[in-house]
């Protein structure tokens, strides 16, 4: 569980459940997490996976980094139904092989570009490096910064939760982008 006695207690947002975080070192993974359950926990470097209220999990980038962890990783996810990459919009590297993310086919692995606030984001880049390992749109575009993206983020996650969710794009398209354009 969380080292903060206070998450362990009760769900920061209780209708948010059911997903795991996945990205490199220096993603903004525990960032998002924090800011999807509106908690004002201080960001720490994850050392460990940290399991929130409601089945919702924290990776260490390490888990994407270093091949050793790959086992680590999907043991991680093997319960959880949806899978949220994060994709730094400064970065041009995909963290993880070709198709691991897809090992369980019952899986939903939703896009998200976090940073996009960094004088360097190249929002663009990161969907379509998302498109080339097999990640389908919608993207959702995040700063954690600015607060960009994390509400609409949060209702399409919460959305997931309902018996008939479908794969499909959330009502809030201001904050999604497909492949090389943002969707308004």
């Amino acid at each position: 569980m969380s080292g903060n006695p206070d998450v362990n207690r009760k769900a920061l947002y209780p209708d948010l459940a059911d997903f795991v975080l996945v990205g490199d070192v220096g993603s903004g993974k525990t960032a998002l997490t924090l800011a999807l359950l509106e908690s004002s926990d201080q960001v720490l470097k994850t050392q460990a996976v940290v399991f929130h209220p409601s089945h919702v999990v924290d990776t260490p980038g390490e888990f994407t980094s270093r091949p050793a962890y790959y086992g680590a990783l999907l043991s991680t996810i093997a319960e959880i139904s949806t899978v949220v990459y994060l994709q730094p919009a400064n970065s041009r590297a995909f963290a993880l092989p070709p198709g691991l993310l897809h090992v369980y086919p019952d899986k939903r692995v939703i896009g998200v570009v976090s940073k996009t606030d960094l004088p360097d984001a190249d929002t663009e880049s990161a969907c379509r490096i998302m498109a080339d390992h097999n990640i389908s749109p919608p993207y959702f575009l995040t700063s954690t910064a600015t607060g960009e993206g994390v509400a609409a983020l949060r209702s399409f996650l919460i959305s997931l939760q309902t018996p008939d969710a479908s794969m499909g794009a959330c009502e809030e398209r201001a904050e999604q982008a497909t492949v090389g354009e943002n969707e308004y």
